[in-house]
């Protein structure tokens, strides 16, 4: 009986590093569908001089989707008044990001550009903000990675230790 409490220990520590590692993997994708869109919007307004009301509606990201971010950038479509439509989709579904404050920053930043200057300006911003969020991306590889096999470790670690404890 001691054996089995053991084993489930150590297979529950083991899973906790692998949960924690996960969340890490999972903020580098957020930050990658986040410059995906930061693209998409810069060269519908570029290159198809697409309305701001439209832009959104024929983009799909799974990771976006799944936050519920686009689903309530298209729901504003319609709106008569159509102003700061990209800070209160954001915020509506922030919590269920995984973002640090400087990322969460660039992506409010990236919004407040849309629509709201000469098109040359506009274009300044964006591409600002897609190189601000490249660096992002190359941080948070580089942190994930170390934090990945950090978890991991410490995980396997603690389960066997609360094994042996146990036995």
């Amino acid at each position: 009986m001691r054996i089995a409490g053991a084993f489930l220990l150590f297979v529950f520590f083991t899973f906790a590093g692998i949960m924690r590692g996960g969340k890490e993997r999972e903020k580098l994708c957020e930050c990658e569908a986040f410059l995906d869109l930061f693209e998409y919007v810069k060269n519908q307004i570029d290159y198809f001089l697409t309305p701001t009301k439209m832009i959104y509606r024929n983009y799909s990201n799974a990771v976006l989707e799944k936050k519920g971010f686009l689903q309530l950038l298209r729901s504003h479509e319609n709106d008569d008044v159509y102003r700061d439509v990209w800070r209160i989709s954001f915020e509506a579904c922030k919590e269920r990001f995984n973002l640090s404050t400087s990322q969460a920053n660039l992506v409010l930043g990236f919004g407040e550009c849309i629509g709201k200057s000469s098109a040359h300006m506009q274009s300044a911003n964006f591409d600002y903000y897609i190189l601000r969020m490249g660096d992002e991306i190359k941080k948070q590889r580089a942190e994930s990675e170390k934090n990945i096999k950090l978890y991991r470790t410490l995980g396997v670690a603690a389960g066997a230790l609360a094994a042996i404890l146990v036995i």
